[in-house]
């Protein structure tokens, strides 16, 4: 994680995104939905895994920009992501009315 920070700190810097609208969060949020738009293109029109692939590193690149542009730095995303885990960790399979199964909260 440490490495794609630093490689997403030095984009942010070159392209001098500090105090711009690049970090404002709406702006993000706008960047993230038309990102995830490209991929569920990429995978409802079977491209390649390569592509596929692609556009999900589209958006961990965004992501890792939102920690960037919000001061979240390294340690803390380590922290927040292994609190999130065991969390998740603690959670069930159910089946869902369509016959797939997820593995989120339930609130029945």
């Amino acid at each position: 994680m440490k490495e794609y920070y630093e490689a997403i700190e030095k984009f942010h810097q070159k392209f001098e995104m500090k105090d711009t609208n690049n970090e404002d969060m709406n702006f993000r949020l706008n960047l993230l939905i038309e990102e995830l738009g490209e991929l569920a293109q990429a995978v409802t029109k079977g491209k390649s895994r390569e592509n596929i692939i692609e556009e999900n590193i589209d958006l961990l690149n965004l992501i890792i920009g939102n920690f960037v542009s919000m001061g979240i730095g390294v340690d803390e995303i380590d922290d927040a992501f292994w609190k999130k885990y065991e969390k998740i960790m603690d959670r069930t399979k159910k089946k869902v009315n369509n016959g797939n199964y997820r593995v989120s909260e339930f609130k029945e």
